[in-house]
C-alpha cells in the first residue's frame, strides 16, 4: 500500500498505538476520495457508515442552527485538516450523520474506510479491534467535554432555567 497513505494514518488520533503493519491492514481498506472546494461529502441528517481522513486538503463540519432572526444557516463547528478523522459518530452508532462535512479547500483529498469492513479487520484482529475501540473513546469524551464547555459558554440561568446569552 502506499506509504503516504500509512504516514497519514500514523497521524489519526483513533489509529494510535498501531505499528506499521496493523496500519497497513487498515490501509488496504482505504478508498481514495478527492472533493473540490465547497463540496458536500455528507449532509446532517443524512444515512452513512463510512468513516473519513483528511489526506490531504480540508473539512469543514457544519450544524444546522438557528440565528437570533429566526433562520436556519450552518454554522461551521470545526475543520479537520491531513491526518484528522470525521464520520465516526455515524459509523460507530449507526443512525444518521450528527453534521455536515464540507471541502474547504481546493483540492481536498479524502481517505474512505467502510465502516462494515473496519468492523469486521477489528473483530478478526482484536488486538486492533481493542487499541481502536479505546482510541474511539477517549476522542469521544474529548468531544463530549469541548462541546460541554462551549454549551456553558452560551447558556446562563435565568429564574432557575436556562436560557440563552444574548
Amino acid at each position: 500500500m502506499n506509504s503516504s497513505v500509512i504516514a497519514v494514518l500514523r497521524r489519526v488520533d483513533i489509529f494510535a498505538g498501531l505499528s506499521d503493519l496493523e496500519l497497513s491492514q487498515i490501509a488496504q481498506l482505504c478508498k481514495v476520495a478527492k472533493a473540490k472546494k465547497g463540496q458536500i461529502i455528507f449532509r446532517e441528517d443524512s444515512d452513512g457508515d463510512d468513516l473519513y481522513v483528511v489526506h490531504d486538503g480540508a473539512v469543514e463540519i457544519q450544524v444546522q442552527t438557528r440565528g437570533s432572526d429566526g433562520q436556519q444557516r450552518l454554522s461551521t463547528i470545526n475543520t479537520a485538516y491531513e491526518g484528522q478523522a470525521f464520520g465516526e459518530i455515524a459509523m460507530l452508532g449507526g443512525g444518521s450523520r450528527s453534521a455536515t462535512a464540507v471541502a474547504s479547500m481546493n483540492p481536498t483529498t479524502l481517505l474512505v474506510i467502510n465502516g462494515p469492513e473496519l468492523s469486521t479487520l477489528c473483530d478478526t484482529n482484536t488486538a486492533i479491534g481493542y487499541r481502536i475501540m479505546r482510541n474511539f473513546i477517549n476522542d469521544m469524551i474529548y468531544k463530549l467535554r469541548s462541546a460541554s464547555l462551549l454549551l456553558r459558554g452560551h447558556i446562563k440561568w435565568q429564574d432557575n432555567q436556562l436560557s440563552q446569552i444574548d
